[in-house]
């Protein structure tokens, strides 16, 4: 099998640039649905949204059950904020009215970070799904989809990434951890050929694939082996997902992205000490050097 590498002009052409006559909408405002008391995380959940601001979204909306959403309000700042009805655990509870709310005017979204599985994810992910929107999928949206795998059919957009690491890619295909790290990109393309999606399989060494073509990727630091790099991912992926056509850039532009931000904070904090809002708050300078030419 044949790996590519993202070129510079491919990345070049995934971030995109600012035209003068140009406003916030025209870079996509985008959601990031998730959080639950179990993972709430507000601080880690706010990185997540300047995350998908740090990569050029133009608004970037949180959407979390009500249960949480005072203890993000300290942590926000340029994003915004919505908040879902919570049921009798504090996690998500399925209300259309609400969700119509939550999303009303959103151009691309990405769900499951922290979301727990004590909501009503499978009618969440329905109703995201069939908003045709551009979206990622994360974490506990992942856990959800392995257990309702005919959410898939009822999708209105083919620009669907998904993003599991192995377990949770074991528990979407059925396949042992082992079977996996034994041919992951093998596996990777399988998948996302036989569920027509874009699969970032992550890992030490990424795979990035649309079921043809498969990217490999191999920026990143073990420090991002740390509590939240994958909820950083899905904020920068969101983000290029809404501006580019094709959600395999976007998912290996965005893989690579992560990759020279997290290998930045680790120059500056080391491998051990950093944290993921290390990572994120050196994804404008990856950006910037990969633009200029100098990363």
């Amino acid at each position: 099998m044949t790996f590519l590498t993202i070129a510079r002009e491919e990345l070049l052409k995934a971030i995109g640039s600012r035209a003068e006559n140009t406003n916030k909408a025209d870079y996509g405002y985008v959601a990031l649905l998730g959080g639950s008391p179990e993972y709430a995380g507000a601080a880690r959940l706010a990185y997540l949204a300047t995350a998908a601001m740090r990569s050029g979204a133009g608004v970037a909306r949180l959407i979390v059950p009500s249960s949480i959403a005072k203890a993000l309000l300290p942590h926000m700042l340029e994003s915004t904020l919505m908040a879902l009805p919570s049921n009798e655990f504090g996690s998500v509870r399925y209300e259309k009215s609400a969700m119509d709310i939550a999303f009303k005017g959103i151009r691309a979204a990405g769900v499951g970070m922290g979301l727990g599985q004590n909501g009503d994810n499978e009618k969440v992910l329905e109703y995201v799904l069939g908003l045709g929107i551009p979206t990622v999928l994360d974490a506990d949206a992942l856990n959800t989809l392995a257990l309702h795998p005919a959410l898939l059919q009822k999708r209105k957009t083919d620009k669907i990434i998904l993003t599991p690491h192995p377990g949770e890619f074991s528990r979407l295909t059925g396949l042992s951890i082992a079977e996996i790290l034994s041919s992951p990109a093998c596996y990777a393309r399988k998948y996302a050929a036989e569920k027509g999606v874009t699969l970032l399989l992550k890992g030490h060494v990424s795979y990035i694939t649309d079921g043809k073509t498969v990217y490999e990727n191999r920026r990143g630091t073990p420090g991002m082996a740390t509590a939240g790099s994958g909820d950083v991912l899905t904020g920068i992926l969101t983000a290029l997902i809404f501006r580019n056509s094709s959600p395999l850039l976007a998912a290996a532009a965005g893989a690579y992205i992560a990759g020279i931000a997290g290998e930045l904070a680790a120059s500056r904090y080391g491998e051990v000490g950093m944290i993921s809002p290390d990572t994120v708050a050196c994804i404008a300078e990856a950006i910037k050097g990969i633009v200029d030419g100098t990363l």
